[in-house]
């Protein structure tokens, strides 16, 4: 026999309260059903049933198409989600890098699901912390709103906007494509938000030690071609210990 959703159980056994009440006066005993009607149901969904409201997630299955479009994994894996100012533990999640949208499973309806993006203010995942940036919040036009991993946090911030671009196409044998990554990166200093992609543009943000951290990247052979995330990374911890 098919077992009943627990969000259906709830909705079918509020509609029968009117004709309970008529039924039964005693107050006590309509407060203590709605209880346990509602401690079923949570218990059912788990903790995680105030992130179940968001609009549903579907994107078309493409076959010709090679890769994904989420951030490391295309399956499922357990994160943090901080909504509406909450921490939600172990909630399996996907994060559309094509979208920019956080993506869970509604244990209600067993659906995929997208979380209201205004509401979210940061998650964990893949040991990556993101935060979400608004409008009002950013001091550059160079920077939209969005999610942005939080690769350092001192006296300067380095944030990247993870981003994935389908590209298709038609050949002799029929439709083409593949995602691929658009990453960018940004320095905020002194609450300014600068794009970077190079050595140069590094050093012309963090002038005023230019210097010992050019010194730096030479010791260490940084590579910005090869792995500027590393690179600009590294940067900015070596800057805020020469702030120290």
């Amino acid at each position: 026999m098919r077992k009943r959703p627990a969000y259906l159980t709830l909705v079918l056994f509020l509609n029968l309260l009117p004709f309970t009440i008529l039924a039964q006066t005693d107050t006590s005993f309509v407060s203590n059903a709605v209880s346990d009607a509602l401690r079923q149901y949570r218990t059912a969904v788990g903790v995680h049933a105030h992130l179940y409201n968001g609009p549903e997630y579907f994107v078309p299955v493409k076959t010709y198409v090679k890769g994904h479009q989420f951030y490391q994994d295309k399956i499922y894996q357990n994160g943090a989600v901080k909504y509406d100012g909450t921490w939600f533990e172990d909630v399996p999640m996907l994060y559309d890098l094509v979208l920019d949208e956080l993506v869970i499973v509604n244990h209600g309806s067993g659906q995929a699901q997208r979380l209201v993006k205004s509401r979210v203010d940061a998650f964990n995942l893949h040991g990556h912390n993101f935060v979400r940036l608004q409008a009002d919040s950013t001091t550059s036009v160079s920077i939209q709103p969005g999610f942005y991993d939080m690769l350092h946090s001192g006296s300067v911030q380095v944030l990247m906007k993870r981003e994935k671009i389908l590209f298709e196409r038609a050949s002799t044998e029929g439709m083409e494509g593949e995602y691929r990554d658009i990453d960018k990166f940004f320095l905020v200093k002194d609450g300014v938000y600068h794009q970077v992609s190079s050595k140069r543009s590094v050093m012309r943000v963090l002038q005023d030690q230019k210097k010992p951290l050019n010194k730096f990247a030479s010791a260490n052979k940084l590579r910005f071609r090869k792995n500027r995330e590393n690179a600009i990374v590294r940067i900015a911890e070596h800057y805020d210990s020469l702030q120290q």
